[in-house]
């Protein structure tokens, strides 16, 4: 699985450097690129952090693993139902909202709810560590991954877009949690975890999560040549959510991946 996925990147990058003359589009709000190296980079410099840096003590899971499997392939059933939809109905305000609340939110809700009723027995997140006392480390891979972004983005005049501070403020919580927070549950906390424990590798369970992550921003930033596409998010989001995933794997807390794919969102608004 892990020789397969260094594959499709390898595949990716190629594609990118040769048909795409080594650039990539990297938001839905604008038709700029930038050069495919800058997420490369960024995710170099937060892996290296990372493994620099104490990890969390690893932790029993608490899932039995028959229900693992069952919760893996579902919700990997449900991560390819949220590309396909989007990417068949459009990807306009109300369709991304509804599909994403409902294939990434509600329905695994609706999952874990059934498996603790299966089960007897209080749910908990595969492999969340019982003590927490190198949550802090994570600061450092973090850190050194938005420095990293943040000094390759290139600041652009404004846009024009105005708007009150009340509005404003609203917006981007809005966008943090549907965006940020919904994604980095799904495929870091819910779909890469349960993964791991089915395969029993850490890599593998990046791959398909990073892979399924990367996806859906086809339906955002494609241009309608499905190969160049499917290369420009896995050269991009895919490589990034290498860096998330490891992140998650390693420290096992959520905040540090709020950090950095709210950076991320952020970034495109603020400074372009």
């Amino acid at each position: 699985m892990s020789t397969a996925g260094m594959c499709v990147y390898l595949a990716a990058l190629v594609t990118v450097a040769v048909a795409g003359e080594g650039r990539i589009r990297y938001t839905a709000d604008s038709d700029d690129t930038i050069p495919m190296w800058h997420p490369l980079l960024a995710a170099a410099v937060g892996v290296m952090l990372i493994q620099l840096t104490p990890g969390a003590a690893p932790a029993a899971s608490t899932t039995p693993r028959h229900r693992a499997g069952f919760d893996a392939v579902t919700l990997l059933g449900l991560a390819t139902g949220f590309t396909i939809s989007l990417t068949l109905l459009g990807a306009d305000d109300a369709n991304y909202l509804v599909l994403k609340v409902a294939l990434l939110v509600v329905a695994p809700m609706l999952l874990f709810a059934a498996g603790r009723r299966r089960e007897a027995a209080q749910h908990t997140d595969i492999e969340v560590p019982q003590t927490q006392s190198h949550r802090w480390w994570a600061l450092t891979p973090t850190l050194g991954w938005v420095a990293t972004f943040m000094a390759l983005s290139r600041p652009q005049p404004a846009g024009g877009f105005e708007a009150d501070v009340v509005t404003i403020a609203a917006a981007v919580i809005f966008g943090f949690v549907i965006n940020a927070v919904v994604e980095e549950f799904f495929y870091r906390r819910w779909l890469q975890s349960r993964w791991q424990l089915v395969l029993g590798g850490v890599w593998p369970a990046i791959v398909i999560s990073s892979l399924a992550w990367a996806s859906w921003h086809i339906a955002i930033q494609g241009t309608g040549d499905l190969p160049l596409d499917l290369a420009n998010v896995v050269a991009n989001q895919g490589i990034t959510g290498i860096f998330l995933g490891l992140l998650w794997q390693r420290y096992k807390v959520m905040w540090p991946l709020l950090v950095a794919h709210g950076v991320m969102n952020a970034n495109p608004i603020a400074f372009i």
